[in-house]
């Protein structure tokens, strides 16, 4: 079964964590400002947007709102959360991701459909997910961080 854009867009990054709630949020935080471009263009006939990046839109207790933009935040390309609490056992539980409102482009011939939808914004999305998961590897060694698409 192929996969199509609504399974893409549920990857996400699971974590658990000896680090506190706000250290693993800050981590997320500190990865906004790392990816830039790599997102297709909407303006454009799918040629790469070197100027997508991730954004910080909001924030509240144990959970930052993200989105990925084109170039100067004209067209959001995408959104997700991060969220993390601590369990009963102490440790940190941290979720980043499943996109929450996406846009998707799709090749076509003419007028017919002629390959999968593409999620704009996924390329600098997935290395978003990627670079937090080493951060939280390097800070805490023992944790146990996963980024895949729920089964």
């Amino acid at each position: 079964m192929p996969i199509n854009a609504k399974v893409r867009a549920q990857l996400a990054l699971r974590a658990t964590t000896r680090l506190q709630p706000g250290d693993a949020l800050g981590l997320v935080r500190s990865a906004t400002n790392v990816i830039r471009g790599g997102g297709a263009s909407l303006l454009t006939s799918g040629l790469q947007n070197m100027g997508a990046q991730v954004h910080v839109e909001r924030e509240s207790a144990g959970t930052i709102a993200l989105s990925i933009t084109s170039g100067k935040r004209l067209i959001e390309l995408c959104t997700f959360s991060a969220r993390a609490a601590t369990g009963q056992d102490g440790t940190t539980t941290l979720r980043v991701g499943g996109l929450e409102t996406y846009r998707t482009s799709q090749a076509r011939y003419a007028f017919i459909p002629i390959g999968p939808k593409s999620i704009a914004g996924y390329d600098p999305y997935r290395r978003f997910l990627d670079h937090v998961a080493q951060a939280i590897a390097a800070q805490d060694p023992h944790a146990v961080v996963s980024v895949q698409t729920p089964s």
